[in-house]
């Protein structure tokens, strides 16, 4: 039977998880609709797109060794409410971008604070987790995201209407306020400051570059997914592209059910290998798509492979570190997955000028071969060995 000690659904948890969910959601009504505003409303060219997708990711890349820092020394929460705040008001200026440069220079400068929340929520949602059950309770709290990114874009379509890109801007920035409203309820428990001095290794936890190198991998196919897929879903004629977040997110969401409480009790092995052939398999039928059934197939696949893959990998990166280095831990994590998004975003981008977006994501699908053959013979060993030294510590 389980102890009160070990529950996951405490009032700290539930209030971050609505945090969380604000947040996202206002993410979600922005993301997929800024390719649309650019090209449509600003007369941005297709192979300039990912400059949107990588100068927020990039930005992010820039203030995340300092945040991971930040968070530790300065306490958590604290830093997470300033972040929070900064990140609503800059969601006000979207409305005052009428080029396509100012658009970028305002995207950037979310992603800054971006940077800075989401380094701080990994950190965070590990403190307030009892250790036995961490892994499905990131599951849990990833659902804050899975739901958002289902009902998101989809929103966003229907109160965009014709052309309201404003209104929809005003009320993703209204739902990032309550976000911030929600971060200041959080109460955590007495942080523990670690000795080390300010300096280069600091800033990063060397021990989780193995893990957070694959999701920098998974990343590059992610940022030119999140890039393209509305632009893609035109050209071969469906209407309505906003229904892939609704099947990802049905993938993803299937994937809560089982896989925290999997790798809690047989490890990430055999899991994050299903997660990866999903992944692949996903988006090569969505390369292969001519209609609306597969176009869907693809997404709920894709949804599958990243709700296992992602938060398997994060807790890896946490399970292997002490308690009063996770905040630089998470940097490590995040910085290489912005690495992977940004650069994807903007490299395959410019790739559009020589082929086609179908082509583009079948190579991203032959693409992820390469961290799932990573994962087996270059960070699984690692990653036990050093689960092994924490766990003796404890």
């Amino acid at each position: 039977m389980e102890t009160s000690r070990q529950s996951l659904w405490s009032k700290n948890f539930a209030v971050f998880f609505l945090s969380s969910f604000c947040m996202s959601i206002g993410f979600q009504f922005l993301s997929p609709m800024l390719p649309l505003y650019a090209t449509n409303v600003l007369g941005a060219p297709q192979s300039q797109i990912g400059y949107l997708i990588g100068g927020y990711s990039l930005a992010a890349l820039v203030i995340r060794p300092y945040a991971g820092y930040a968070f530790d020394f300065m306490g958590r929460k604290k830093m997470y409410v300033i972040a929070m705040g900064m990140l609503a008001v800059i969601s006000f200026f979207y409305p005052l971008s009428s080029t396509f440069f100012l658009l970028v220079l305002v995207r950037s400068l979310h992603g800054v604070c971006f940077g800075l929340t989401s380094t701080g929520s990994g950190a965070i949602v590990a403190d307030i987790l009892p250790f036995e059950r961490r892994s499905e309770g990131i599951g849990y709290f990833g659902l804050a995201q899975t739901i958002s990114s289902a009902l998101g874009p989809a929103l966003a379509l229907s109160i965009m209407g014709d052309n309201q890109y404003k209104k929809l801007f005003l009320i993703a920035s209204v739902l990032i306020v309550f976000a911030f409203a929600f971060s200041s309820m959080i109460a955590l428990p007495k942080q523990v400051k670690p000795t080390r001095a300010i300096n280069l290794k600091s800033l990063l936890e060397k021990r989780v570059y193995r893990v957070s190198a694959l999701n920098m991998l998974v990343g590059v196919v992610n940022g030119t997914v999140m890039s393209y897929i509305l632009i893609y879903s035109k050209e071969i004629g469906i209407v309505n592209g906003g229904v892939y977040f609704l099947g990802n997110s049905i993938g993803v969401a299937v994937t809560r059910l089982f896989t925290g409480k999997l790798v809690d009790k047989h490890g990430p092995k055999y899991v994050v290998t299903f997660g990866f052939i999903s992944f692949i398999a996903g988006i090569i039928v969505l390369s292969m798509s001519t209609g609306l059934i597969s176009y869907i197939i693809a997404a709920v696949l894709m949804g599958l492979g990243n709700g296992i893959i992602m938060p398997c990998l994060q807790a890896m990166t946490i399970n292997i570190v002490e308690p009063e280095n996770r905040g630089v831990a998470s940097t490590t994590y995040y910085a290489l997955t912005d690495i992977g998004v940004g650069g994807g975003a903007i490299i395959l981008g410019m790739m559009t000028k020589y082929v086609s977006l179908r082509d583009m994501f079948l190579y991203n699908g032959l693409f992820l071969l390469i961290p799932l053959i990573l994962f087996h013979i270059y960070v699984m060993n690692d990653y036990n060995r050093k689960l092994a030294l924490i766990t003796a510590q404890n």
